[in-house]
């Protein structure tokens, strides 16, 4: 009987320590709400025109015929932050297949 009483007693302890871990995740969390109203929407535009690319070029074409210098001055922007994005992704790359889970094969 002793034994049960240690599980339940286990068992209460984890639940309390659960319900203080959630309490503690909810309220970091909250404090990303701000960015994250804002970071939805925007990967969900992202993913819309990635599945639509021929509306990219539509637009970048129009620009560029009707306003080249604006194009130009754009175009640098962009490589530039193009450049920047591709240098971080290749910083992060590393870490990220280091957290990815190994996987099993079947024998």
């Amino acid at each position: 009987m002793s034994e049960l009483a240690d599980i339940l007693g286990r068992r209460a302890r984890l639940v309390a320590e659960a319900d203080e871990q959630r309490e503690t995740l909810a309220s970091e969390i909250a404090v990303c709400r701000s960015v994250l109203v804002v970071a939805d929407p925007g990967i969900a535009w992202a993913g819309w025109l990635r599945a639509r690319p021929y509306l990219v070029v539509a637009a970048v074409t129009a620009i560029a015929v009707m306003q080249p210098k604006l194009a130009l001055a754009w175009s640098a922007r962009l490589i530039t932050l193009w450049r920047a994005g591709r240098f971080l992704y290749d910083a992060v790359k590393p870490t990220l297949s280091e957290r990815a889970p190994e996987r099993q094969t079947m024998p």
